[in-house]
């Protein structure tokens, strides 16, 4: 989710909406890293809030993204590893990654509910986290494509068609005029993307 919080930010920032940008670069510190961070301490993994605070400071003073870039990717890098501190076996147990899988979408379409209300948008924000949400379980999902094949080539295949589809719902970090799909139509949307994680 932290991932998610970044890579909309910068997607907004590049599309030089940097105040639209700025509340999803601090996200990862204000919604999920004080919760996590007993864990953090307890499994020894190196704290990473400076990191992700160095992010924030600087993106708030604005220019080119590319002066933020080494930022961005330290924070990226810095989520990664305490990410890979999940023990192996459940870095490699498809079902374990299904279920991330899951707790994604599921998230990304709860934003898209708090978002959207009588075909419109009242809470664009939420849209925007639920578009991260969705592409960083795509993403993750590419990166382990060959964990799912092996598991099940065809349904993964299927679900990367589904994605697509459901994407469609988000169709760039800056909202739409008007929400592409009601919450009731990304639901059904995405009812089939839960039903093939189910198959792991």
């Amino acid at each position: 989710m932290m991932k998610g919080h970044l890579a909309v930010a910068r997607e907004l920032y590049q599309a030089g909406e940097q105040t639209a940008a700025q509340p999803h670069f601090g996200h990862p510190l204000q919604e999920h890293y004080e919760p996590l961070e007993p864990a953090f301490e307890t499994r020894g993994v190196a704290p990473f809030e400076d990191t992700l605070q160095a992010l924030v400071d600087q993106t708030r003073e604005g220019g080119e993204w590319g002066e933020h870039a080494d930022a961005y990717q330290a924070a990226l890098a810095a989520i990664d590893t305490a990410m890979q501190d999940v023990d192996g076996e459940l870095r490699e147990d498809v079902a374990f990654q299904g279920r991330v899988q899951l707790a994604l979408l599921r998230q990304a379409v709860h934003e898209y509910e708090e978002a959207v209300d009588d075909g419109q948008f009242v809470n664009v924000p939420e849209y925007q986290d639920g578009r991260g949400f969705m592409l960083t379980a795509k993403a993750q999902l590419e990166q382990q494509a060959e964990l799912f094949q092996a598991s099940d080539e065809a349904a993964y295949e299927e679900l990367m068609a589904a994605y697509d589809e459901a994407m469609a719902a988000w169709p760039s970090a800056e909202a739409p005029e008007a929400p592409v799909m009601s919450y009731g139509e990304l639901s059904s949307s995405t009812f089939k993307l839960e039903s093939l994680l189910g198959r792991y």
